[in-house]
């Protein structure tokens, strides 16, 4: 098998969209690189229809990134400066003079004095407004600004790992050791560079936010900034898809011609259908949604009304099947659906760097985006097919729990600390998030850790969507794979009454007693922190897998505990199932 030096590494196009998406750093084969804007790419891979989502973002449609042998996705080496290996050497130097692309396609980056291989700093400078820079070497050695043009030398004294025995020495004789390098007072006289390497064409933009230091494989380095869509009918059926093929046509046509040249569009490519359904089909599409509360409202009228004739749908994307339920949990539960088949589309916006976006917030200061064509503007997107268990809350019963005058209290608290969070944040509040919340969302991350454990997949890999609002009481759990059969079936298998019951049970075991308590149970929400009773031991799952980030989380809701027995939504239940009396 022949070597292609042209290769730096490999990605899944899912871990673009996810993880290493332009703007990230990612630690290649011979180097450390970051991905390039999407204006930068040369191919595109495969084309994703979703129309909700495309009008809610102002694009005409999404691509996956391309995938082959080699050259799919562009990078640049970062950070530019690079330490040489010899430790007789220890040459430090910026990588971008006197570079050679062939000899760096074949041996990686060498130090021009002894050309030995040299690896990337891993110090670097980041800021608030998503800039990244290189650590200023420079400034850093010489204790402020200076003209000096002298080498720089890195080397490590050897007496412990400490950041206190590594030294930068200049050959001019100033030296100081790296102690404090990543603490931000040290930084205080310096001001962002306004650079963002994933566009190495664009000039540095004006930037007065301070200046963060950072190590690049950090966590606060790069956060995507993306959002996904269940595909539900009617969006998924023929007719809108093919709207969304020749939505291009159908507004070129409109503006040349008005109202009859959208007429010949329909004489030339809808003639298989009515013609009073594409009109109503594509005065849906043309207009656009504002809100993103406005999908999850769709996705949750699609899924409850299953059965529907006007949600009927060609089950390619979208299947779904239920079974009555038992008497004791008519109290709590107003449905529980199993969705056999779903498709999310997930779709990269940008990234912001230093704090994690929100992942519901309409309009969020700080967020990189991505470029988008003006021909036909495009995102990058992740197709992922799967299953899930839908669990819909019984509105009356949530109703008279929230009549408690201790839910009303604890309630407003968890509104105001979440308001309180967003503010600080600059996010932007559509819907307040109380207590109803909170008892749907701690359910779900209970449930989560407890299918993990009966469906053969891990609690990152099940996800959770919170249909929370004046219309929504409901859970989603799903997992799925990129690969076009998608999940195998464990888990919606578990969405059976017996199965359900079962998992309740030994969650609602795990949740009444904490390895942390008291200090857990003791826990209420106050200022920026938004939990109750929750923690790592009991209710925190993988961020992968939690849709807000492991906040606004409180078992007190869920389960009766010391001194909050009155909170417990599932009260009765609890004592019914685990057989103990409260």
């Amino acid at each position: 098998m022949a070597w292609d030096n042209n290769k730096l590494g490999e990605l899944r196009p899912n871990q673009i969209i996810t993880t290493f998406g332009p703007g990230s750093v990612v630690d290649a084969v011979k180097d450390s690189v970051t991905i390039l804007d999407i204006s930068y790419w040369k191919y595109k891979g495969q084309k994703i229809i979703d129309g909700r989502l495309a009008s809610y973002l102002g694009v005409k449609c999404f691509y996956m990134p391309h995938t082959s042998l080699s050259g799919d996705i562009p990078v640049v080496t970062f950070p530019y400066w690079h330490v040489c290996s010899n430790l007789k050497c220890g040459h430090l130097f910026d990588a971008r003079e006197n570079f050679d692309l062939e000899k760096y396609l074949i041996y990686g980056v060498t130090c021009p004095n002894c050309h030995r291989p040299a690896y990337p700093s891993r110090f670097i400078t980041i800021c608030e407004d998503g800039h990244m820079s290189d650590f200023p070497w420079k400034w850093w050695v010489h204790k402020g600004n200076t003209d000096c043009k002298g080498a720089l030398k890195m080397y490590s004294t050897g007496n412990t790992s400490t950041l206190a025995d590594m030294w930068i020495e200049c050959s001019c004789g100033a030296k100081r050791s790296m102690n404090g390098a990543t603490q931000r007072e040290n930084f205080e006289e310096l001001s962002c560079t306004g650079h963002h390497p994933f566009r190495p064409n664009v000039k540095n933009q004006e930037c007065n936010k301070l200046v963060i230091p950072s190590q690049r494989g950090a966590s606060n380095v790069y956060f995507a900034v993306s959002r996904s869509a269940i595909s539900i009918p009617p969006w998924i059926n023929p007719l809108y898809n093919l709207i969304d093929e020749h939505l291009h046509d159908i507004e070129l046509a409109k503006e040349l011609l008005g109202d009859a040249g959208v007429e010949k569009i329909y004489e030339k490519y809808f003639l298989s259908f009515k013609k009073e359904d594409f009109y109503v089909a594509l005065e849906r599409r043309m207009n656009n949604i504002k809100e993103y509360t406005e999908i999850k409202q769709m996705e949750y009228n699609a899924i409850t009304h299953f059965n529907d004739p006007l949600y009927e749908s060609n089950k390619k994307h979208f299947k779904a099947e239920e079974d009555n339920l038992p008497v004791y949990l008519k109290k709590y539960f107003s449905r529980i659906i199993r969705i056999t088949r779903l498709r999310e589309v997930r779709v990269l916006l940008g990234f912001t760097r230093v704090d994690a976006p929100d992942p519901d917030a309409d309009e969020q200061p700080n967020v990189v985006k991505l470029s988008k064509e003006k021909k036909e503007p495009w995102l990058p997107a992740a197709e992922i097919n799967g299953e899930g268990i839908f669990i819909e809350f019984n509105k009356s019963t949530i109703g008279e729990w929230l009549t408690n005058d201790k839910i009303k209290e604890i309630s407003k608290k968890y509104a105001e600390s979440y308001q309180e969070f967003c503010v600080s944040k600059g996010w932007n509040i559509t819907v307040l998030r109380d207590a109803i919340y909170v008892l749907m969302h701690t359910f779900a991350h209970l449930m989560i850790k407890q299918m993990s454990m009966s469906s053969g997949y891990s609690s990152s890999a099940i996800r959770e969507r919170i249909y929370f609002g004046d219309k929504m009481s409901g859970i989603l759990l799903y997992t799925g794979s990129s690969d076009k059969e998608g999940s195998l079936g464990g888990l919606v298998e578990l969405g059976t009454i017996e199965q359900m019951t079962y998992l309740m049970r030994e969650a609602f075991q795990e949740a009444l007693v904490c390895t942390n308590d008291p200090e857990c149970m003791n826990n209420l929400p106050a200022g920026k922190n938004s939990n109750g009773a929750a923690c790592h031991s009991c209710c925190m799952i993988s961020e992968t897998a939690c849709e807000n980030g492991n906040r606004m989380l409180d078992r007190g809701l869920v389960v009766p505990i010391p001194g909050r027995e009155e909170c417990s939504y599932f009260k009765m239940l609890v004592r019914d199932l685990c057989q103990v009396e409260i």
